[in-house]
């Protein structure tokens, strides 16, 4: 919807730091050329949430490869991008007349970038929040979100990309295609060489620790990905709490945000059935350590009569799609229970 920014796009997944290698992403391009890019695993978060949905949507792994190449080349796959690197003002912003100001992973523009703000303001929710905006993308964007899930089902990579840009995007910089055909064939190989396929799972949950029981058996099947992306800590709880008619809002942040949501309870108390957040950084029991920048969230399954805890946590740094941990009575005393509706 705009020239492309120039701005260095970042990789990862959301749980553990790991560092990893990837060929020739640098400011939204992916040419061989570009020589080898270290990343570490702190953005790849916003990629799985396009993949999943996208196939949620009725996409092909071509279809939404070609769309995130288009996204790579508007925002680098940024939710929080605006055009020209330029800050957030209200009053361009909320002009429909203005041009030149775009917003997000699509660079809404003009009319479409307020439709963007008002619908993020009607969910109470930031304009910048990648959920929100795949939401709006593909659900609340007029007649362009009916578009977008028919062209995501194109299984020709090249001319499915080169749609999107001319009926749905209507780039102006027509020149770029073969940049985002690139890009897109970048994704298709990148996220078809993860452990998961449309956000299926390739591998079963964990084993309940001896002693400990679970007052519901758990169904990954029916988990939705729309809001938070799958196999991170936050699909995890919000899923997992509905399970047990529990509700949780479908834009609570990072794990560590949901201790600071208003209109939850929290406390310091283990609860039972309830989202135990941890803080950015924080050691998650003895074991290992929450993201500095993200922290972690997991689901309370049971309580023992000594303080001990049995939690469900999800995050693509595990090798199953979910996993349980034992919290000690006194690692359980120090993280923040936030109870749900």
């Amino acid at each position: 919807m705009k020239k492309k920014l120039s701005v260095v796009f970042v990789l990862g997944a959301l749980l553990l730091p790991v560092s990893v290698t990837m060929m020739g992403v640098v400011g939204g391009t992916t040419d061989a050329s570009a020589g080898m890019v270290s990343v570490d695993t702190t953005g790849m978060d916003e990629a799985h949430k396009i993949w999943v949905q996208g196939h949620q949507y009725g996409g092909t792994d071509e279809g939404v490869a070609a769309l995130m190449g288009n996204l790579q080349h508007e925002s680098t796959l940024k939710a929080n991008i605006i055009q020209s690197n330029q800050s957030y003002d209200e009053s361009k912003a909320m002009d429909s007349s203005l041009g030149g100001y775009a917003l997000g992973l699509a660079q809404w523009d003009a009319g479409r970038r307020v439709n963007l703000l008002n619908f993020a303001k009607s969910e109470n929710a930031n304009w910048n929040d990648t959920g929100l905006q795949l939401n709006f993308l593909f659900n609340h964007d007029g007649s362009d979100s009916t578009l977008i899930k028919q062209l995501i089902k194109g299984t020709d990579i090249n001319q499915t990309t080169e749609n999107i840009m001319r009926q749905w995007e209507r780039a102006g910089a027509t020149d770029s295609l073969g940049q985002r055909q690139a890009d897109a064939k970048y994704w298709l190989n990148a996220m078809k060489n993860e452990s998961t396929s449309g956000g299926v799972a390739t591998s079963p949950g964990a084993t309940i620790p001896t002693g400990w029981t679970i007052d519901k058996s758990i169904n990954t099947g029916n988990y939705i990905a729309d809001s938070y992306s799958y196999k991170q800590c936050t699909w995890w709880v919000y899923n997992r709490a509905k399970e047990f008619g529990i509700s949780y809002g479908a834009y609570m942040g990072n794990g560590a945000d949901w201790q600071n949501q208003a209109g939850y309870s929290v406390t310091t108390t283990p609860t039972l059935h309830s989202a135990v957040s941890f803080s950015a950084g924080q050691m998650v029991g003895d074991q290992w350590q929450a993201d500095s920048q993200y922290g972690h969230v997991a689901f309370v399954e049971a309580i023992h009569s000594d303080g001990s805890v049995l939690i469900s946590q999800s995050g693509t740094g595990f090798s199953t799609e979910y996993t349980y941990q034992v919290l000690s009575a006194t690692q359980a005393s120090q993280l923040h229970y936030v109870i749900g509706k």
